[in-house]
């Protein structure tokens, strides 16, 4: 029973967290549930309910939606998940990992403490293209896409809920993208790993944490948003490095 609660608990606390900050259900839930459920359900479980996660979030964002920065940011995403691909299976996975999560870091720490403010426009195709790639690179290596999101919201100057209103749909795509690859490659998902009850009882908190989420963003300024989103992607990018560090020690 507690582990059920932990389990639902994280995912009510990653959706609330991914409507205020487009970040969430992967970086907070996803270790959680890979620790309790075991790495094969619990990634398997991750999957489904960021796709659900996602699909609600576009939905209810889609009114303030850019969607010429979606399109080049989702369709970059999708072209960069296979070097990704086939990175993975050229390069030793830890050296890969703390390589990734290092520059990340790094981009952030430039990103946060620019004393410049936008580095280049909000329109500017290639940024979008190159942080499109750099984000579905990063899923397929270290099942995280948002980081790199975060650092082109803050060079480019965007403000960050009109940013949010456009990676939602975009963070759709990713996951989608990336379960049915894993579809693909693995030939499935282990679905039957965590109970039904879970799985209804986890569906039924990503849309109450969202409900949640709302309120509390009418609450909140959007530098309290951005800053939000700026310390998950920081956790987000550390777990990657330490997890590669961890590997070759």
């Amino acid at each position: 029973m507690l582990i059920s609660i932990l389990v639902l608990g994280s995912v009510f606390i990653g959706a609330l967290l991914q409507r205020i900050t487009g970040l969430g259900v992967g970086l907070v839930s996803g270790p959680v549930l890979s620790s309790l459920l075991g790495p094969l359900p619990g990634v398997t479980m991750v999957n489904g309910l960021s796709t659900i996660n996602a699909a609600n979030n576009a939905w209810s964002v889609r009114k303030n939606t850019r969607w010429r920065a979606f399109r080049l940011l989702a369709g970059s995403l999708v072209a960069g998940t296979l070097p990704g691909l086939f990175v993975v299976h050229l390069i030793n996975g830890p050296w890969l990992l703390v390589a990734v999560g290092g520059l990340v870091l790094m981009a952030l720490a430039v990103a946060t403490f620019n004393p410049k403010g936008a580095v280049f426009s909000q329109d500017a195709a290639a940024p979008m293209v190159i942080t499109g790639l750099v984000a579905g690179f990063m899923s397929v290596i270290a099942g995280i896409a948002g980081p790199s999101m975060n650092v082109y919201c803050r060079l480019a100057g965007w403000d960050y809920r009109e940013f949010i209103a456009t990676m939602h749909p975009v963070i759709l795509i990713g996951n989608f993208t990336s379960f049915m690859l894993k579809a693909v490659l693995l030939g499935g998902f282990d679905i039957h790993g965590v109970p039904t009850w879970i799985w209804f009882g986890a569906i039924a908190m990503i849309f109450v944490g969202a409900w949640v989420g709302d309120r509390v963003d009418r609450h909140l300024s959007t530098t309290m948003a951005r800053r939000m989103a700026t310390i998950l992607a920081t956790i987000g990018a550390s777990a990657v490095l330490f997890q590669g560090v961890a590997q070759l020690i």
